[in-house]
C-alpha cells in the first residue's frame, strides 16, 4: 500500500489528464472535478502499489477505469433526478458519434450526449468501452487494457453498444 509521501506525486501528475477525461464525460466541470478527485480517494484508499515508472501504464488504467465507472454512476445519477430529454440529441449528432477514425469535438460532443441518453439502458461495460473507444478515442487493445479484457471482448461490447444506438435511432429518430 503506498504511504502518505507517495500519493501527492501521483496525484499532481494524473490529475490533468483524469480530469481532462471526466470533462469529456461528464461536461459539467463541477461533477467532472469531485470524479476526479474521488479517484484518487480510491486510489489511496484500495491500495494499489507503485514502485516505478514500469507500473504507469497499470496506474493509469486503473485510474481510467475507476473515473470512468464514477462517471457513469454520475451519468445515471443525473438521469435519475432529472432525465436528458432525447430531443438534446439531434439525428445528426446521433449519426455523427459513431465513427470509426479519429475523434473531433462535435464528435465527441455528439457521443457525449448519446451516451447520456442510453446511460439508463446500456450495460455498464459496454458503456465503458464506448466511452473509452469513442469519446477518449483509445483503440480497441488500448481499451482492453483499461478494463483487463480482451480487443475481441471490447469489440462485443461495441458491436452490443451499436445495436443500442441502432435500436435507439429507430425508435427516437425516425
Amino acid at each position: 500500500m503506498p504511504n502518505a509521501s507517495d500519493f501527492p506525486p501521483v496525484y499532481r501528475r494524473f490529475l490533468p489528464a483524469v480530469r481532462i477525461k471526466c470533462r469529456r464525460i461528464l461536461a459539467q466541470t463541477e461533477d467532472a472535478e469531485d470524479v476526479a478527485h474521488e479517484s484518487f480517494v480510491r486510489l489511496l484508499q484500495s491500495g494499489p502499489t507503485w514502485t516505478s515508472e514500469a507500473d504507469t501504464p497499470v496506474l493509469m488504467a486503473w485510474l481510467y477505469r475507476t473515473c470512468t465507472r464514477l462517471a457513469i454512476d454520475t451519468l445515471r445519477s443525473r438521469r435519475r433526478t432529472a432525465p436528458l430529454d432525447v430531443s438534446d440529441v439531434s439525428h445528426d449528432d446521433a449519426a455523427s458519434c459513431c465513427w470509426p477514425g479519429g475523434i473531433e469535438l462535435d464528435g465527441a460532443i455528439a457521443a457525449r450526449r448519446l451516451v447520456g441518453a442510453l446511460c439508463g439502458s446500456v450495460a455498464e461495460e459496454e458503456l465503458e468501452s464506448a466511452i473509452l473507444c469513442r469519446v477518449d478515442g483509445l483503440s480497441q487493445v488500448d481499451a482492453g487494457a483499461v478494463l483487463g479484457v480482451s480487443e475481441r471482448t471490447v469489440r462485443r461490447l461495441l458491436d452490443r453498444f451499436d445495436e443500442h444506438v441502432a435500436s435507439w435511432r429507430k425508435e427516437y429518430m425516425s
